[in-house]
Parts: structure tokens; sequence; C-alpha cells
């Protein structure tokens, strides 16, 4: 807790607009990684397209702040629709789905007083500002924290537990599978929606850049720096944006290299991490 405390207290002493504002990415991005790890490590259902809530959270948001709750129940059915091609060809079908939705929000118009709004710039919003945003960013991430902490603890908890070690055994201590699958998928999904909320109250503005293959990969890429821990992908979102930010000037795709070396070595940083939380 001392370490989530210094991640999100630091950039505020720094007086610097910079600082909080990478800090304010870094701790949207970081709940949506937790809101990954959750499913991954929690539920053990790896996928690779939490940017669908993300992103739709962020769109339906900008175009009508009611279908927030359509965009929740979408992404739940996506989830558990593919889930039933088993654990093995999740990640695969997630994947997948994730590159279906970045090329299709390239086409999502609609109209908005009387002009066609959408495409390619995506749909503006109002900012809430940096100060604010830096703030509800903090606030969110702190919340989704004890959250799951609470939640790893409870009898809910266990369940989700149970069923990801063992489904057959699960269902013959009366635990109904399916309703325990769609409980812990609902949970990652209402926290990738808030992440998704609070990007679009910062930037006051969505386009198809949301749905992109680095958003979808980020929470993967987060957890692998960092390892196994609850911790884990807030300093592994941190390490993603602050490298991002901090050589934008000079490198402005130094975190695709930061991603491409993850994925080289993620067979043997896997084994590492699992070694190391044994």
């Amino acid at each position: 807790m001392l370490l989530l405390a210094l991640l999100i207290l630091l950039p505020a002493t720094f007086q610097s607009s910079f600082a909080v504002s990478v800090a304010a990415l870094a701790m949207i991005y970081s709940t949506l990684s937790l809101s990954w790890y959750f499913m991954e490590r929690r539920a053990g259902w790896v996928s690779l397209s939490h940017s669908i809530p993300f992103g739709l959270a962020a769109y339906c948001l900008a175009i009508n702040p009611f279908l927030i709750l359509l965009s929740v129940v979408a992404s739940l059915l996506i989830f558990l629709g593919l889930s039933r091609l088993g654990r093995e060809n999740f990640p695969f079908a997630t994947f997948f789905t994730a590159v279906i939705f970045w090329y299709l929000s390239h086409y999502i118009v609609v109209e908005k007083n009387g002009e066609m709004v959408g495409g390619e710039e995506g749909f503006g919003f109002t900012s809430i500002g940096l100060l604010n945003s830096y703030l509800l960013a903090s606030l969110l991430l702190t919340l989704t924290v004890f959250f799951l902490m609470a939640v790893k603890r409870s009898a809910l908890g266990l369940k989700i537990e149970a069923v990801r070690d063992d489904e057959v055994a699960a269902r013959a201590v009366g635990i109904d599978v399916l309703k325990i699958r769609a409980v812990s998928f609902l949970i990652s999904v209402i926290l990738a929606t808030l992440a998704g909320v609070c990007y679009l109250l910062y930037f006051g503005h969505a386009s198809p850049e949301i749905f992109s293959m680095e958003v979808a990969l980020l929470p993967y890429i987060a957890t692998l720096i960092a390892g196994k821990r609850l911790i884990s992908p807030v300093v592994g979102s941190y390490v993603v944006v602050v490298v991002s930010r901090a050589f934008s000037g000079v490198l402005p795709e130094a975190h695709l290299l930061l991603y491409a070396a993850v994925l080289i070595l993620s067979p043997k940083l896997s084994r590492w991490w699992n070694a190391q939380s044994d």
C-alpha cells in the first residue's frame, strides 16, 4: 500500500503539470490493467481485448451517457460468448475480436446537432480538466485496489478461485459455474468501463485509437513487466506510460519497443514471476 500511495501522491509534489498529466494517464491505465488482472489472475481467463469495454464506455458516454449501461452489457455478452470456446482459445478469440472492434471503430458515425460526427476523428466531450482528472483517477485506482482486495477475501472470491482451479470439482460442491463466471466477468468489465469513462473525462475526446492494439495489449504487458501481485499491473502501467511520455520527443514509439521486448521475453518472464509467486 505504501508503494501505491507513493505512485499516486509523489507526482503532485513535483508541482509540474507534465508530471500530473503522466500520473493521471498512468492511473487510468492502471485501473484498466487491474480489471484485466482480476479476470486473468482470479478468474483464470486471459483476455486480450479489454480495449473493448474501455473503448465502448468512452464512445457511449461521448455519444449519449444513457448508453453506458449498454456498453457494459455488450462487453459482458462478448466475453461470455467467447468463453464458450474454452480457456485455451479465449486469448486468441478475444484478440481477434479486439482487432475487429478497432477496425469498425473507424466507421462509427452518428448525427449530433444536425452534423455527422465520428469516424476517424472520433467524438468530443467536455473535459473536467487536469487536476480534477488526476483526483478522479487517483480515487478510482484506490477504490479499485481495495475493492479487489475485499473480493479476494470474500466468499465470492473463494468461489471464483474454486471455479478457476477446477470447474468439475466446483460443480460437485454445488457452485454454479456459469453464474460465477458471469459475475467475475461483470466485475472486470465494470472496472474497465469506469477506466474508459475516466479516460474520456480527462482527454475530452475518444477516437479509434482507444480500441488500438496498444491499448488491448497494455494490461498484459504491464503485468508481465512487474509480476503477479495486485500492485504489479499498477507498476507496469506506470512504466509503460512514463517510457512513452519521457521519450515522446526523441522516440515517439518508444513504448512499442518496450512492448516488443516484453513480448519476446514473455515466456521467460512468465516462468520467472510464476516461480516468485510460488
